[in-house]
């Protein structure tokens, strides 16, 4: 994933200059969190077509009829981290919304499973495998001129990276201006992101609150999504880059260009996940 992370830095140098807390007019908020599975062994009768079962019917119920609820991708273990770790990857047009999305979980609940006797009867099977807790990992920003969304329907389960990128601080970039990087983000969005039929969608995160951010740079985490792992690891980019920019000088120029905005040239790769398309909620 060299080669693409190197890329995808690039487009993420040059897309925002973040202060903590900025919030951009029609970007949205993200929240991602982990849950916690319990082994199998552990779990009493447990049952993979069961747990299945159970972990759609409660996406249908609790996050396909939110209102308030953007998107939602559950991602869960496929290579790197914690086998038992669930990724739950929410989108809402603000905090205020979020809030009030889970201050209202319990009527949706209760809409779901009309009776105390199935609402608890459901919590039994579906809470028995999971452990119990939860990590808030980070609330972001997302930059909606920067997203791409997968415009088909998918019938396997997709591939989902996330990897986290470093921004330098616009004081230590020379010469450096939130217009040339904004310019310069759009250009690299519309000729390669939007470009690639390899990418079925990307999201950009930047620091909103919550974490750390600033002392050496401003995290960010891109979140991509594949249809299979080779789409993934197939990490060519150059026919992009010279239908983006056909002439040799001028794609040298564009990438010099934005090379003053990288604080590091390292990324971490948070993980890779598969996204269950039955439980994902997509935008209307």
């Amino acid at each position: 994933m060299k080669n693409r992370a190197i890329h995808l830095f690039i487009f993420l140098v040059i897309a925002c200059g973040i202060a903590v807390g900025q919030y951009k007019e029609g970007n949205r908020i993200v929240t991602l969190s982990k849950y916690y599975l319990k082994p199998w062994r552990t779990v009493e009768d447990g049952d993979w077509k069961e747990r299945e079962k159970l972990f759609d019917e409660n996406s249908k119920k609790m996050n396909q009829r939110d209102n308030l609820l953007v998107s939602c991708n559950i991602l869960y273990h496929y290579l790197s981290g914690k086998s038992n770790e669930v990724l739950v990857l929410d989108e809402w047009n603000s905090i205020m919304d979020a809030d009030e999305s889970i201050k209202t979980r319990g009527d949706r609940r209760k809409k779901g499973w009309p009776t105390k006797k199935t609402r608890e009867a459901f919590q039994k099977k579906h809470g028995k495998y999971w452990a119990g807790g939860h990590t808030d990992v980070g609330n972001y920003e997302l930059e909606t001129k920067m997203l791409k969304r997968r415009k088909k329907k998918m019938k396997e389960n997709t591939i989902v990276a996330i990897q986290e990128f470093t921004l330098a601080p616009m004081s230590t970039i020379e010469g450096g201006s939130g217009e040339e990087r904004d310019k310069v983000m759009q250009e690299w969005f519309d000729k390669v992101v939007m470009k690639d039929d390899r990418v079925l969608s990307q999201m950009m995160l930047n620091h909103y609150w919550s974490g750390s951010g600033g002392v050496d740079g401003w995290p960010v985490l891109i979140v991509t999504e594949f249809a299979s792992m080779d789409e993934l690891l197939d990490e060519d980019l150059s026919k992009l880059l010279e239908a983006g920019w056909p002439d040799e000088k001028e794609r040298k120029a564009f990438q010099s260009k934005h090379r003053a905005y990288w604080s590091q040239y390292t990324h971490e790769d948070i993980g890779i996940y598969y996204n269950n398309v039955k439980q994902q909620k997509n935008p209307k």
